[in-house]
């Protein structure tokens, strides 16, 4: 390798080095000032805005992303479905009531669709199969701790203890008691919470002091996270896994361990898990190791499909 190769490869490291520490800041502390994370970081403030505009631009950050919480008067539900013409459905299904994220796949199911309510696809033109459809839990992103692949999967094997207790990720909460306008600020907000204000409220009708009394409160019904792919979504082969499992919580964590964004919910019996990979290599890599985890009890089965096209925005899975 040429010295000038080299340089500019260590120039690389140092700034997604850089672009990790303000997305850790962000994970934890989604609305967190700029002041703030440069305080935290030793990055000065302007450069972390600028970091902040760069990732945003080359699809290495995603939100801060607001994922609701199920509640007694709010819920989602997933369907995994098999078509003859998927693409077709999937283009047919844009903007059709009540579907509110939509992914292509190819493999387990073709057509993932998450919805309003149950919803019966059967009547659609080319159905073959519906894998599984069931009340769907909130969304939780990994937090991206390590930029490595061997030294997330060397943390990854070093997790695999077997747990001493049963755990599921669906948790339920009493209710979601917010007004028309604060349900508006959510479906404003839920693809980046830091979006700025101004505009969205003078648009919407909305006084500030409204949204200062709802922000606050936000965690109470929803995750409220952000996504880093430190390469850029483009150079990533996103793969998603149905797990049969009744370790949910301690798979979920041993997965997220992966040095780019997972995205997990539980789906009655199952955990969803949209996990991605580089290259062929840590495809058969990340094979090898769920073999493993099945293996050593933290899994019975799983069916898998990889992902070609997703809506909203490509990543989030609502």
């Amino acid at each position: 390798m040429s010295l000038t190769k080299q340089k500019a490869m260590k120039r690389l490291e140092k700034k997604l080095s850089r672009y990790h520490k303000v997305y850790e800041q962000l994970y934890e502390y989604p609305l967190i000032s700029t002041l703030k994370i440069g305080e935290n970081t030793g990055i000065p403030r302007s450069t972390v805005s600028a970091y902040i505009l760069q990732m945003y631009e080359l699809s290495i950050l995603k939100g801060p992303l607001i994922f609701l919480k199920p509640a007694k008067d709010y819920h989602e539900y997933v369907h995994f479905l098999t078509f003859e013409n998927p693409l077709f459905t999937y283009q047919y299904l844009k903007d059709f009531p009540h579907v509110i994220s939509r992914s292509l796949t190819s493999g387990g199911w073709n057509v993932l669709l998450i919805c309003e309510k149950m919803m019966d696809f059967s009547i659609l033109k080319g159905f073959k199969q519906c894998l599984l459809k069931e009340a769907k839990g909130a969304t939780h992103l990994s937090k991206v701790t390590s930029l490595d692949w061997e030294e997330s999967l060397k943390r990854m094997r070093s997790m695999m203890h077997f747990p001493e207790e049963k755990s599921f990720l669906y948790e339920e909460i009493p209710t979601i008691s917010w007004r028309p306008e604060e349900w508006t600020l959510y479906n404003r907000l839920k693809y980046n919470v830091r979006t700025k204000k101004k505009n969205i409220l003078k648009k919407c009708q909305i006084r500030y002091e409204l949204y200062q009394n709802w922000i606050p409160g936000l965690s109470q019904f929803a995750n409220i996270q952000a996504a880093f792919y430190p390469h850029g979504t483009e150079s990533y082969l996103f793969l998603d896994f149905l797990f049969r499992s009744e370790y949910q919580k301690q798979l979920a964590d041993i997965l997220g361990q992966l040095p780019s964004t997972s995205v997990f919910f539980s789906v009655g019996d199952y955990l969803f898990a949209r996990l991605s990979v580089l290259n062929i290599l840590e495809v058969k890599l990340l094979f090898s190791f769920i073999f493993e985890l099945q293996k050593k009890g933290f899994l019975t089965d799983f069916h898998q499909a990889a992902v070609s096209s997703t809506s909203e925005f490509g990543l989030d899975i609502r």
